[in-house]
């Protein structure tokens, strides 16, 4: 079975683009730029919560996108 989504991360994503479009002001093609880089985060993490979060997964991210 390959994870495509995990549904705690979705409703945190879903709640930070409001916030990114309400209280920031930042236009469509913006928040739909965000949404496509967390997106290859989540994959590059294999979907794991994000509750679980450590600061090396960013690194390796970075990495990985040099």
């Amino acid at each position: 079975m390959i994870i495509k989504h995990n549904a705690d991360n979705e409703r945190i994503k879903r709640q930070y683009i409001i916030f990114i479009k309400e209280a920031k002001g930042q236009k469509e093609k913006s928040v739909d730029a965000l949404a496509k880089a967390n997106n290859r985060f989540e994959a590059y993490t294999k979907f794991r919560d994000f509750k679980s979060f450590h600061f090396q997964q960013a690194v390796g991210f970075k990495n990985h996108l040099a």
